[in-house]
């Protein structure tokens, strides 16, 4: 099981693309994609295609009042309508499905040529488009191969408060998901719990959140959002130092991180007595602001990780780009910790919240 394509509803899909393509140097696909084409236009939505030769993003704007864009829109900010999966057993999935009583909303004719699919209702507002794989999708000698970003690292779903729970055991009952770490974050004025899902396969990370608190700053992304919804996406990458430093220069905004983070960071790192870091690396770590974390058993293995501005217009959804370095499993307490205080103490955040 892999994910094949996450599907925004946005305002302005060619902003989004633009944002995509210029600032993190993903690709318009055109002819690399063997069944679709670059750019999709009806009498009612733009969609465009856009991503690299290890993920895939389609990005769908309204023309009109008669795309089922628009009447997202109505309901909800900008963000990610649909995440779609590649399966090997469509049928059991089906199967599963009709088991646990969840509704189809949609799925390919028998007598079509494509590949077989069908749609279902996720959590909340969420679809999920789940696709037969095939054994050719991707002709990789059409992508430019000097590609920074190699795959959806995770994704982050947030639920109202009491509904953890019951998100979790929907989705490991539907997909197999497993437990692999849960969270329970404090901060001067939030809260919030979470459990990190992982697939069977090891291929996809899918974590919920949950609010712990009324002020928690998920309960805000709930009331922005109206409803659950995606918050952000982690883009992996085997080199965030060259990464992001091409992406700063390209002006793309990331949260700020306070600087008496790296300076207790390191006081950490010399009790631990970890010298994995030499000293250019922690000065360019800091500078780019990007944050470290590790796991005691295993100092050497590093999450490194940084968080974009919100992207969109309401200050709901935004990315990630995480290097797992000497093979970093699970989240890092200390940069979910941090990634909550920055978005906290983030401008952006407070006064589009108002």
């Amino acid at each position: 099981m892999e994910i094949e394509c996450i599907h925004f509803y946005v305002v302005d899909a060619t902003q989004m693309r633009d944002l995509l393509i210029e600032k993190m140097g993903l690709q318009v696909l055109g002819d690399a994609i063997t069944t679709r084409l670059e750019k999709r236009v009806n009498e009612h939505t733009i969609e465009y295609l856009v991503g690299n030769s290890h993920l895939l993003f389609s990005i769908s704007s309204p023309l009109n009042s008669a795309s089922p864009v628009a009447d997202y829109l109505q309901r909800h900010p900008s963000g990610v309508k649909d995440i779609s999966f590649r399966v090997s057993d469509l049928d059991l999935i089906r199967q599963k499905i009709n088991n646990l009583g969840i509704k189809i909303l949609a799925a390919s004719s028998v007598d079509s040529d494509e590949l077989p699919w069908l749609r279902i209702q996720g959590w909340g507002s969420i679809e999920h488009t789940i696709i037969q794989a095939s054994s050719v999708l991707v002709d990789s000698t059409k992508f430019d191969l000097n590609e920074s970003i190699i795959g959806i690292d995770h994704l982050v779903l947030n639920v109202a408060a009491g509904e953890l729970a019951a998100a979790a055991t929907w989705y490991q009952n539907l997909f197999d998901f497993h437990v692999q770490q849960i969270f329970d974050i404090q901060t001067d004025r939030s809260g919030l719990t979470s459990k990190a899902l992982v697939s069977s396969c090891g291929k996809i990370r899918f974590n919920i959140n949950e609010p712990s608190s009324s002020n928690s700053q998920i309960q805000e992304f709930l009331d922005l959002n109206r409803g659950a919804g995606i918050q952000h996406i982690a883009l992996a990458t085997n080199h965030i130092l060259q990464t992001i430093d091409r992406m700063q220069q390209q002006k793309l905004a990331f949260l700020s991180i306070a600087k008496t983070y790296y300076t207790q960071l390191r006081i950490r790192a010399k009790a631990a007595e970890n010298l994995s870091l030499n000293d250019d690396e922690w000065q360019k770590l800091e500078s780019l602001q990007i944050l470290i974390d590790w796991s005691d058993a295993a100092n050497e293995a590093l999450l490194l990780q940084i968080f974009t501005q919100p992207i969109f217009e309401a200050p709901t959804f935004f990315f990630e780009v995480i290097e797992r370095r000497n093979r970093a499993q699970g989240f890092g307490q200390g940069n979910f910790q941090a990634l909550f205080e920055a978005i906290e103490q983030s401008s952006d955040f407070r006064e589009r919240a108002v």
